[in-house]
């Protein structure tokens, strides 16, 4: 899934569908935006499919509002349908939130239990529909020590914007394992997954959300409280191995410029004694690129990708992957016939390391723990 903000931006509907698009490779089972205007009122729409399809030119043109948020689906057969297309809307007494948000708690069943059994009644299977009853579990008057306690609550690997009528929290969880950045854009400020989509919309980078912290984003400019100390950098290495678009940053370090790294040392581990190198479309071939480079062995396309075919594997079922890879790659014979081929992709680019889990005993929450934070 993918996280898209603008902040006061005019015609911020418009800016977050070309956010959306630009950050469509991260989900496409679905599409929403939530803006809310000056009178108080949350402008919301959502729906399956790809962000092309789910929102229209007049729509977009009819909404002036200066904040808002959106958000991409990936889907699987446990989360798909339009009940868990985001961004989410809640009303409430103490105000109307709506909240975009990606990840994988380990807890969320826990979480759901103890709420559950205080009355909760849950409509999605989104870890985004916990969040806003951790919220709203607390009455503190200022939201921000709401949200704090919330995000404490929750173990895993996230990122969150959550939209109030004048402004914009956005969170990343304590390990950093997903991306999320901030950037300049006018007098205004923009928040998204990944830095490829600041370009497309013409704003300035200025930083990555720190791991462990939440930012307001509102008329005071931007405002940063750390909501836990217990924090690393551990980025998922999914997402520089194949999620992310190579022309993105992700905590400093360029995509493309890592997974060609990756190569070259793919290529001193395991030297072969080739023709060609081939990388598979589109993740693996910066990184065949890498091995190319360092190997000595001429690179060439062996494999043709149909561009009308989307992502295969963030499609709901692994059927739906499989036929889509049929579907999606072609090999150039006149290339590769009789060749010695060095194919390199993304599932290659995983070491040792990657099979061992970051082990965070000492940090996860029991279920003792919640029923006694949940009251």
């Amino acid at each position: 899934m993918s996280i898209f903000g603008v902040y006061g931006v005019k015609n911020a509907a418009q800016v977050i569908y070309f956010g959306l698009h630009a950050l469509q490779h991260r989900g496409q089972e679905g599409a929403g935006i939530a803006t809310f205007g000056e009178d108080g009122c949350c402008h919301h729409h959502r729906g399956t499919g790809l962000a092309g399809e789910v929102f229209g030119a007049s729509q977009l043109a009819a909404n002036t509002d200066s904040l808002g948020i959106g958000s991409t689906q990936y889907a699987n057969k446990a989360k798909g349908g339009l009940n868990n297309v985001q961004p989410l809307f809640f009303h409430h007494k103490s105000g109307d939130l709506a909240i975009a948000g990606e990840g994988n708690l380990i807890n969320a069943q826990e979480i759901e239990d103890c709420l559950e059994n205080k009355g909760c009644i849950f409509q999605t299977s989104t870890d985004t529909e916990l969040l806003a009853n951790l919220i709203k579990k607390d009455g503190y008057e200022d939201r921000i020590f709401n949200i704090i306690n919330a995000l404490n609550m929750m173990e895993g690997g996230f990122a969150f914007a959550i939209l109030t009528r004048n402004r914009i929290y956005a969170a990343r969880d304590k390990y950093g394992i997903k991306p999320l950045a901030i950037a300049k854009l006018g007098d205004g400020w923009v928040i998204s997954s990944e830095t490829c989509a600041f370009d497309l919309v013409g704003a300035q980078y200025i930083r990555d959300i720190e791991p462990g912290e939440v930012v307001t984003v509102d008329h005071h400019g931007l405002r940063s409280n750390r909501y836990s100390q217990f924090q690393k950098h551990k980025v998922c290495s999914m997402e520089y191995f194949y999620i992310a678009r190579p022309d993105s940053d992700i905590d400093g370090r360029n995509v493309h410029a890592f997974r060609k790294e990756v190569g070259r040392k793919l290529a001193e581990e395991c030297p072969c004694d080739a023709d060609i190198v081939v990388g598979v479309p589109d993740s693996g071939l910066s990184a065949a690129i890498g091995y190319a480079e360092r190997s000595g062995i001429p690179y060439e396309i062996g494999l043709i990708k149909n561009r009308y075919i989307a992502r295969t594997f963030i499609q709901p079922s692994q059927e739906m992957r499989e036929r889509g890879v049929q579907m999606k790659l072609s090999a150039v014979r006149s290339i590769v016939k009789g060749k010695r081929i060095v194919l390199v992709d993304d599932c290659m680019l995983e070491n040792e390391k990657a099979d061992k889990k970051y082990d965070m005993r000492g940090s996860v929450l029991t279920q003792e723990d919640i029923k006694a934070n949940i009251k």
